[in-house]
């Protein structure tokens, strides 16, 4: 009887502790399949289909979801998840603006089946400023992807409401998300300093400032969080196959000093029967100066496939962009298992006549999140 009452003690005290365990404080990258349909046209054709990963933060958030998210536990079944993405994009005299900020609140069914229900807000400006409401329900399922990582699948609709200058439109999407805990415990730099490596594996996103510079055609300063890597091709059907570095990396170590990365970020856009899809790829070699500092030299490939007549060549449906690249960065801790770096990246890519585009340079400083594998 002692041992039965004994028991009983132990699940009611532990019942609490683990029932906290449904939520941790998180911030995580998503990105999926989305269509963007407005609202009340009657039309069976207006829709536009995305498939983004990452999605960048430009212009795409306004029309689908935001990128970057983040988990604050507020009790034990209950969280808050905030979600951003953020452009600012200048060239010649034009400038442009978009935002996407959203807050909903997360209900934990278990420890895996969670729903939400919150608001969104766009704004948007070029000469004038703009705003757009919105509400935004989702369900999805978390799970364990490594050790270290967490992942969801998640089905959610968002419906904006018109203004002066917008209109109504509902987006639903299927997306997937990877997220790094905060409140782990990790070693005191982002990477072990012992005799043995330098570098350990991990995953990252990167963004930050960008100015590009068309050879002959002016430049494009930007500060677009996540970046947008290659996804301006697929946005403007194409026609603009400005690259940047890849959003999404990966660190791969090499024996003590080195360490391969490996990016990618694709995007596919589909609208009033044209389909233009790009994929941004990245490989390079990157060597573990002193501390945090480090070097890297690589090279780049921005492929883009596209409904025949987008190319100066009528009858071509693909076509692909090199480059090269150089890097200086400094790497450090942020909190729990999310890790930082900044870094000075120069990027060149060659002339391209089938699209066509002229030499391209693009001089950045990036901001990146990294998230240990083991």
């Amino acid at each position: 009887m002692r041992r039965l009452v004994l028991f009983g003690m132990l699940v009611t005290v532990a019942a609490p502790a683990v029932a906290q365990q449904r939520w941790h404080p998180e911030i995580g990258v998503q990105g999926g399949y989305a269509r963007m349909k407005p609202s009340g046209t009657g039309q069976s054709g207006d829709y536009i289909d995305l498939f983004e990963f990452p999605a960048p933060g430009y212009l795409v958030p306004l029309l689908s979801y935001g990128p970057l998210y983040a988990t604050i536990p507020w009790s034990d079944r209950f969280a808050i998840e905030p979600t951003l993405g953020l452009a600012q994009l200048q060239t010649g005299a034009s400038d442009l603006t978009t935002v996407r900020i959203g807050v909903r609140g997360n209900y934990a069914f278990t420890n895996h089946l969670y729903a939400g229900l919150g608001g969104v807000l766009n704004y948007f400006s070029s000469g004038t400023d703009q705003m757009q409401l919105g509400a935004q329900i989702g369900v999805g399922y978390r799970f364990g992807l490594v050790p270290r990582l967490g992942g969801r699948v998640e089905a959610s609709w968002i419906s904006t409401r018109p203004n002066s200058n917008l209109g109504a439109a509902n987006t639903y999407a299927l997306l997937f998300g990877v997220a790094a805990r905060l409140d782990g415990s990790a070693p005191s730099r982002p990477a072990p300093r012992s005799a043995d490596r330098a570098w350990q594996p991990m995953m990252g996103i990167a963004g930050g400032y960008a100015n590009t510079h068309i050879v002959g055609g002016g430049v494009i300063t930007s500060v677009v969080l996540p970046g947008f890597g290659g996804s301006l091709g697929a946005i403007t059907s194409g026609s603009t196959p400005v690259a940047q570095p890849p959003t999404i990396l990966a660190i791969i170590p090499i024996g003590r000093r080195f360490a391969l990365e490996p990016g990618v970020d694709i995007h596919r856009l589909q609208s009033s029967g044209q389909t233009v899809f790009t994929g941004n790829l990245g490989a390079r070699l990157d060597f573990a100066v002193h501390a945090g500092w480090y070097a890297a030299v690589g090279g780049q490939l921005l492929y883009i496939k596209a409904t025949p007549g987008t190319f100066a060549d009528p009858n071509r449906s693909n076509a692909s962009v090199t480059g090269a690249t150089l890097a200086w960065g400094y790497r450090f801790r942020i909190a729990g298992q999310i890790g930082g770096r900044t870094e000075l990246n120069y990027s060149m890519y060659a002339k391209n006549a089938d699209i066509p585009i002229p030499p391209i340079n693009v001089t950045s400083i990036l901001f990146g999140l990294t998230m240990p594998l083991k």
